[in-house]
């Protein structure tokens, strides 16, 4: 097969489909295919609904149009081969296909002959460069076995094929091809991966960010009632206390009115001349009147019951709240059947320090026999809880769950694939400990202001056990277990 049928051949592999000529800026399609962005773009924009693959007919709900630049420098070397298939020039002999020169150098990393212009590039900048009539006189000197017998170097007297520099050249473009084909199958799946990771993300954030708006949302909803039912009582409080002043304003009225009356008829019973009987009258209307004003009292505003709507508001509202909020704080004990002998656990079993002597305790499969750790009394299989540690005045302690069936004997090494999901070794006073058993979500706050510390995320399948490792300094504060009372 001559150089020219082999760049032909080469040539219908990176022709567009549409426009039949060399792919110009090539994009592939999610089902595989390329072609030209203008062409590819042009066809669908003159389609009213969906896109179709010209190839194999697969619709797509929208453009999605991806640069192939592996192709794209195929292309580009097929495009510079076909300038010259093996032509000569005046003088018959063979020129650079890229330069138009004159062959003079031979490049023995990449065997192939070069002009001048290819010696100084940089591709074969740092290559082992020989003049041609060097390489032809070696050519001549080795035996037909020889690597370099069997290397194209286009010279009439070299070779007795003009194509055989293309045809060396196609060769190696196809292997190089074949190999960056590899390389692209891989870099497919590491997309396909990532997309998939990237849904996943979403989908986490999603189920974060609703579960986030209906716990707090109970949190709002319970306040709206709150402070509809306050607002209610005050509304009737306030009603109650208005009721008895407007009935006090309007019996002060209706005796006001009748002693002008009464007021009005004395002056009218002194124009008639009667001072006699009019003086006994008068003193027995002041009489009345004085006994009467002694028993009228304004209503005030003191008889207003404020106490529940002024005062510790906000608290009296938080303890009511107890009844919605989930986890409520486990109350932990700790378990003498698990504790190491050099732990002394307090008597209501809340709190354990480290002792530089050893206590004399019965055997117990279930006690750690070397390192100075205890266990909880209480293991969760399911829900959420959640627990405050007072770790002491110094960082070295760890605190988290143990698995059911960790190894208690030798040296514990606290990993999750030993069946510990545990932190410590900080600087901080008052750890919060969450469990969600079935989300397989350990994480660790500071307890004062609840800053997030770290999150294991993993799989439980077994009952999980608060764990606890207090400070191998017997001068160091107990680590202590909170019992909140919300």
């Amino acid at each position: 097969m001559s150089g020219r049928m082999l760049a032909e051949g080469l040539t219908s592999e990176v022709t567009c489909p549409v426009c039949q000529d060399l792919f110009r800026d090539p994009v592939r399609l999610e089902c595989e295919h390329n072609f030209c962005r203008s062409c590819i773009g042009g066809l669908w924009g003159e389609m009213e609904s969906g896109f179709r693959c010209p190839e194999c007919r697969e619709t797509f709900p929208q453009l999605r149009l991806k640069s192939n630049r592996l192709l794209a420098n195929i292309v580009e070397r097929v495009r510079q081969l076909r300038l010259d298939t093996g032509g000569t020039g005046a003088t018959g002999c063979s020129l650079c296909p890229w330069h138009d020169e004159r062959l003079k150098l031979y490049c023995q990393d990449d065997q192939e002959a070069l002009c001048v212009v290819c010696g100084v590039s940089k591709e074969h900048k740092d290559h082992h460069i020989v003049p041609l009539h060097e390489a032809q006189q070696l050519c001549q000197v080795r035996t037909p076995s020889s690597r370099i017998s069997h290397l194209p170097i286009p010279s009439n007297s070299l070779s007795p094929n003009p194509n055989s520099f293309l045809l060396a050249t196609t060769e190696k473009l196809k292997e190089s091809s074949t190999e960056l084909a590899k390389h692209v199958e891989v870099l497919s799946g590491i997309e396909s991966s990532q997309e998939e990771k990237i849904v996943e993300l979403k989908e986490k954030t999603a189920a974060l960010r609703e579960r986030m708006v209906s716990e707090l949302d109970l949190l709002r909803q319970f306040l709206q009632r709150e402070q509809e039912r306050l607002l209610d009582l005050l509304q009737e409080e306030e009603s109650r206390l208005l009721g008895e002043m407007q009935d006090m304003l309007r019996r002060v009225r209706d005796q006001r009115t009748a002693l002008e009356s009464e007021m009005a008829n004395i002056q009218q019973r002194l124009s008639e001349k009667e001072p006699a009987t009019l003086l006994q009258d008068v003193k027995e209307l002041t009489e009345r009147v004085k006994q009467g004003t002694s028993e009228w009292q304004v209503v005030s505003v003191t008889k207003m019951n404020i106490g529940p709507f002024q005062g510790p508001l906000q608290y009296a509202v938080w303890k009511r709240m107890r009844g919605i909020i989930s986890p409520v704080p486990a109350p932990l004990t700790l378990d003498p059947g698990s504790a190491n002998p050099y732990l002394v656990l307090s008597e209501d079993l809340t709190a354990a320090r480290y002792s530089y002597a050893s206590q004399q305790l019965p055997e117990n499969l279930e006690r750690f026999n070397f390192c100075a750790c205890v266990l909880a009394s209480e293991g969760f299989t399911s829900g959420r809880h959640y627990w405050e540690v007072e770790v002491g005045d110094q960082p070295d302690w760890d605190v988290g769950v143990a698995a059911e069936s960790i190894d208690r004997e030798g040296w514990v090494i606290l990993t999750p694939e030993n069946g510990f999901w545990t932190f410590g070794h900080v600087q901080h006073p008052r750890i919060g400990v969450y469990l969600d058993h079935e989300a397989g979500q350990v994480s660790f706050y500071r307890a004062d202001d609840m800053t997030h510390l770290h999150t294991y995320v993993d799989s439980f399948s077994e009952r999980l056990f608060p764990f606890f490792y207090p400070s191998a300094d017997s001068n160091a504060k107990p680590l202590k277990i909170c019992h909140l009372h919300i």
